[in-house]
């Protein structure tokens, strides 16, 4: 890291603040977690934990998003157009990241303008030289308080770069340290995974894709369709929420136990696996593994069994299919157990699975959002079905892991 980066890094050290609490809360945090504490919300010890009101919020705070970043958003795109910006980066970390991924093939594919997504630590240590002329930098923090992407929001915005904060916290540090803020709705989760965070950010981020890629692709219809099916979603979610639910519920009561989890998806929905792979083991301490099909392919045939459960993301329009089957077929052969999450007409993978969710959407684009409630509640339920764990708190209620949570991140860390 460079002399600059670190200044900045140590400069947001002294600005933030410790989250975790005093060692008698933390000795005291299987009677009151301190998760709750650093959250300011009401602790739970049984279903339904904090986390799934917070999914349950999801289409709600969804439309809501859609409304309130409409105007910001076209502000942003014109400044893109202006500033004849031919690169975006997206910059976040775990969850953030994963809204970057999903954000990422979006803009390529819709704009068709070149983007990618990089770890906010590893951005500030990578010394890529920075093209402040033509290159945007979108980042992403739920709580607008993530130590190391406003170090890294602070780094480009000092070497005159133009930047976007993707957060829920209007006024939080991260809008203070770039250009222009797409703020979305819902606030802080009340539970100890990025919930709703993750939602409302890609929903804000597919709209900046496609507003964009009207712009800059003028008369594509495609795009404008594109542009009504995404604010129809929330009422097709709510529509579809309590069978989602459901559904995720006899599938933990049967599978929880099992050894490990592979959530494989292609494009936007590589994030998707990402975000599903992340729940399983923050909410649940479930090892998941997040892959594109290839990596499936090429790398886990010897892994897979019967004590090992396969999710696939079966996207549609996804030009990923033929090898999404392909790992279809690896669970048929080996006898593995495995979950399919498709749309309403596909009938491929939908037969050859154990357990089928359906999804009313004809684009994999819509798909990537419209399948978060179920990326989520999935991993919620295997907690539920454990009956031991607490998914709100990733294990702060137990002593040791408030104290490993308290000497990983330190007053400032996050």
């Amino acid at each position: 890291m460079d002399e600059q980066a670190r200044k900045v890094l140590d400069e947001n050290q002294r600005e933030q603040f410790n989250l975790h609490g005093s060692r008698k809360d933390i000795e005291a945090t299987s009677e009151h977690p301190v998760m709750y504490k650093a959250l300011h919300s009401t602790p739970r010890t049984k279903h339904p934990f904090n986390l799934y009101r917070d999914i349950r919020s999801e289409p709600d705070a969804i439309e809501e998003t859609l409304e309130i970043t409409s105007d910001p958003i076209d502000k942003v795109c014109e400044e893109l157009v202006t500033r004849d910006i031919n690169t975006i980066i997206n910059i976040g970390l775990p969850t953030s990241l994963f809204v970057g991924e999903v954000v990422t093939s979006a803009i390529v594919h819709h704009a068709r303008v070149k983007s990618w997504y990089m770890d906010s630590t590893e951005f500030m240590l990578s010394r890529m030289p920075m093209d402040a002329g033509n290159t945007a930098y979108f980042f992403y923090s739920g709580s607008g308080s993530t130590h190391d992407t406003n170090a890294a929001a602070k780094m480009v915005q000092e070497r005159g770069g133009y930047s976007v904060a993707f957060t829920s916290v209007a006024g939080s540090l991260i809008t203070k340290n770039c250009t222009n803020s797409i703020v979305c709705a819902g606030g802080m989760d009340t539970g100890g995974s990025d919930t709703f965070h993750y939602a409302t950010r890609v929903a804000a981020g597919l709209l900046l894709s496609f507003k964009l890629g009207a712009i800059l692709n003028e008369g594509d219809n495609d795009i404008e369709t594109k542009i009504r099916e995404l604010h129809g979603a929330p009422s097709q979610m709510r529509t579809r929420f309590d069978a989602w639910d459901a559904r995720c519920w006899s599938i933990a009561k049967r599978f929880w136990k099992k050894r490990g989890i592979l959530v494989v998806g292609g494009g936007p929905n590589w994030g998707s696996a990402e975000e599903m792979a992340l729940k399983f083991d923050e909410m649940a301490h479930n090892p998941a593994k997040a892959m594109i099909p290839t990596r499936h392919l090429h790398g886990v045939l010897g892994l897979t069994d019967e004590s090992i459960l396969t999710i696939i993301l079966g996207a549609p329009g996804s030009p990923h299919e033929k090898w999404l089957r392909q790992v279809m077929d690896v669970t048929t052969i080996l006898k593995a157990p495995s979950i399919a999450l498709v749309n309403d007409e596909e009938t491929c993978m939908a037969d050859q699975a154990d357990y089928v969710v359906r999804f009313p959407t004809n684009d994999e684009y819509i798909y990537a959002l419209m399948v978060i409630p179920v990326l989520q509640l999935m991993p919620y339920y295997f907690a539920v079905a454990d009956g031991t764990i607490n998914p709100d708190c990733q294990r702060s209620n137990i002593p040791k892991h408030a104290k490993a949570w308290n000497h990983i991140f330190p007053p400032g860390s996050h």
